[in-house]
């Protein structure tokens, strides 16, 4: 039961998590005239989390592959809150560098409550119920999205919009509270405690098969957001629809995520006995294909159908990367493994919708998006057919 409950904690601290990030973007209309900035700014206020993420990554993972992670979860969920409130502040006076900054701080925390999650989800479960488990608590991240766009309008006609970060703030603390309670009530079958050496951190870097995964993230996220960030100008420019309604349509691609991730866990953990690789290249392959078949698409009902199936294909294969990537080091470089992952992931996030802007810069069409995801899709197919499988064995390679 405490398993149970460990994981639907976890879910709804990741669920919190996301919507505080999301926050911005929910909400940009509001804070673009409050606050007097452009369209790039407002964008930048949105990634800010992530950029912290990105760059305190690597030291965040060696680090909480020394210490009891579950006693990470509170005190990072309070430097949240505290990023949350000077949000709050610094929205409410106008002060955009302060807002800003406090973006960044709290994405320090959300960076260590997103490790967290990943590695207790990991630790609490057998090998054959790990990346189910991993799946399950990571979903919670795409349905905190949906949960922002959802409340934060909702929230700021009560609250006004610079509350709304304090708001969301508060509730992770709370869930992080609970999770902390749930964690210390279910048996870990491995802790990661001792010392990260610089030959183990070395170990890590040098395993082919954990670049492997690393790219195959990036790959993945970069293809994840080549649809969410273009999709919606790309359905708006092709078929004459209103922005808010192709947002609607793109907002499904995403949202099936919260089903799509566990399903991926559940298949490679149940279905292929542990298998890792068919689970990745079914997610590249049908996205590569469903693709090419939105290219040929005549009408907005079969696009946003196609839209919505690649939606279920790409996200397969996320939360199934935190578990393989864990697979081939040491136990004790977990943190580590999971940290990689996870900066390869937002790397690809960042970078993706740049080089989509570029290719429609130059080339003047939209449809060069699909040539680009097709790409994305063939790329990771074949790393998937060079790489090893993590799931047959946890000894390290």
């Amino acid at each position: 039961m405490w398993r149970g409950v460990t994981i639907a904690a976890g879910w709804l601290l990741l669920l919190f998590v996301g919507a505080y990030l999301i926050t911005p973007a929910s909400l940009l209309p509001l804070v673009m005239t409050d606050l007097d900035i452009t369209e790039a700014t407002a964008a930048a206020l949105v990634s800010m989390p992530q950029v912290a993420a990105t760059v305190i990554g690597i030291p965040v993972g060696i680090y909480l592959d020394r210490v009891e992670t579950r006693a990470t979860v509170p005190v990072a969920a309070t430097v949240l809150l505290i990023g949350s409130t000077g949000d709050w502040l610094a929205a409410s006076g106008g002060a955009v560098s302060l807002l800003i900054a406090s973006r960044l701080l709290a994405g320090a925390g959300m960076f260590v409550l997103w490790v967290t999650c990943i590695n207790v989800a990991a630790s609490t479960f057998s090998s054959t119920r790990r990346a189910t488990a991993t799946s399950v608590i990571i979903s919670g991240y795409p349905a905190g999205y949906a949960a922002g766009h959802l409340g934060a309008p909702r929230v700021a006609t009560i609250v006004g919009w610079p509350g709304v970060f304090p708001v969301f703030g508060v509730a992770v603390v709370t869930m992080s509270l609970a999770f902390y309670v749930a964690v210390g009530r279910v048996p870990r079958l491995h802790s990661s405690t001792d010392p990260m050496t610089l030959l183990g951190f070395k170990t890590v870097i040098q395993n082919r098969n954990v670049w492997a995964v690393i790219v195959v993230t990036v790959l993945g996220y970069s293809l994840y957001m080549v649809f969410n960030s273009w999709m919606p100008t790309y359905i708006t420019r092709q078929f004459g629809v209103s922005l808010a309604e192709s947002g609607t349509f793109v907002a499904l691609f995403p949202a099936v995520g919260v089903f799509a991730r566990p399903i991926g866990g559940w298949l490679s953990d149940t279905v292929l006995n542990q298998r890792r690789r068919p689970v990745f290249a079914a997610s590249f392959v049908g996205a590569t294909v469903l693709a090419v078949a939105m290219f040929y698409s005549t009408t907005i009902a079969t696009l946003v159908a196609i839209l919505v199936l690649a939606g279920v294909f790409v996200q397969l294969q996320i939360g199934l990367m935190y578990q393989s990537i864990q697979e081939f080091v040491d136990p004790r470089a977990a943190g580590t493994a999971v940290s990689l992952a996870s900066v390869a992931g937002w790397l690809g996030s960042f970078v993706a919708p740049v080089v989509a802007g570029e290719l429609v810069a130059t080339t003047g069409i939209y449809t060069v998006l699909f040539a680009f995801a097709v790409g994305l899709g063939l790329s990771g197919g074949l790393t998937v057919w060079r790489m090893a499988e993590s799931g047959e064995s946890t000894v390290p390679a």
